[in-house]
């Protein structure tokens, strides 16, 4: 299956190719989870503090993707 992605902030360094919020194409094997696209991509779950599924917040990365997603990853934001 294919999801639609986007990495924000410190996330992109895990797809050096495509800008910080812009999205690209990953193909992954049927009945995947949010915990394997973060496999497939290098991406320590402990990295992501949230994530989006079709523009819902998701907690549980065990949570299931379907073919045409679109999931975007945020990592802790921290500010001063």
């Amino acid at each position: 299956m294919r999801v639609e992605v986007r990495l924000f902030a410190t996330l992109a360094r895990h797809h050096p190719r495509t800008p910080a919020g812009s999205s690209f194409d990953v193909t992954l094997e049927d009945a995947a989870t949010l915990s394997d696209l973060a496999a497939v991509l290098g991406i320590p779950r402990d990295e992501i503090h949230l994530a989006m599924i079709d523009g819902r917040t998701v907690f549980d990365v065990d949570s299931a993707l379907l073919d045409g997603c679109r999931v975007g990853l945020f990592p802790p934001i921290g500010g001063g």
